[in-house]
């Protein structure tokens, strides 16, 4: 495949993802998400281990983990088709496991993996920490979990509900958790805490599962809504 090949590939679509998709091919998408791979401390090889990568959209991290050796599965509400995932599988000669999926109804059968990519993902869902112990079910070892958040000039979780579209006038916004929200989420689903960053409107948690104080792991998950 040459670039005027590539280019007819990419041209006509729209991008979520902007990154080089080809050598010498960028999709022009909306959001650059390359500053995140230095962010999320992956290590070069990843040969061995396993990722799920919640939200996969055009499939820029599914790609670069793919590349580093990892077997990747990625999960995504829309079919890979209607993304620029397929396309991204096409350009660059790899067939990454994809899963059509909304992140409630991920098949318990997909196993367990060994990092989970949760990414720019959890403010457009209704129920956050049902969506958290979802993950933690899926998780061996680290969850990154990124997120739009407000501060709310307080050090107490807390989370702010956005009715309709009042959030940048996107329908699909519902919560801005702060920072300490996040961390709270997620010690309650078992994780650790390892790393936190924050930059903007953006935070970035990074936790390991396994035993921590006070979490909520032994008892009954009831969500508040179907779905």
């Amino acid at each position: 495949m040459n670039i005027a090949e590539a280019e007819k590939i990419v041209r006509g679509r729209h991008w979520h993802h902007d990154f080089e998709i080809y050598p010498g091919v960028h999709t022009n998408g909306s959001y650059s998400p390359s500053f995140m791979i230095e962010k999320l401390d992956l290590p070069n090889d990843l040969s061995g281990k396993t990722v799920l990568d919640i939200g996969a959209s055009d499939g820029f991290y599914s790609l670069e983990c793919a590349r580093r050796g990892a077997r990747v599965t990625a999960v995504d509400y829309r079919h890979k088709s209607s993304s620029g995932f397929s396309a991204m599988e096409t350009l660059n000669n790899v067939k990454i496991e994809h899963i059509q999926s909304n992140i409630y109804d991920i098949p318990d059968s997909i196993g367990k993996f060994d990092i989970v990519l949760c990414l720019g993902v959890i403010y457009h869902l209704p129920d956050i920490p049902k969506a958290l112990w979802k993950l933690a079910g899926f998780c061996k070892g680290r969850l990154m979990l990124e997120s739009y958040v407000e501060s709310f000039d307080t050090d107490l979780p807390m989370a702010r509900y956005y009715e309709a579209d009042s959030l940048r006038g996107d329908l699909t916004n519902f919560w801005a958790p702060n920072f300490q929200c996040m961390q709270a989420m997620m010690r309650d689903c078992g994780f650790s805490i390892l790393k936190t960053d924050g930059w903007g409107d953006r935070a970035l948690v990074i936790g390991d599962i396994g035993a921590t104080a006070g979490h909520k792991m032994t008892f009954a998950y009831t969500p508040k809504m179907n779905g």
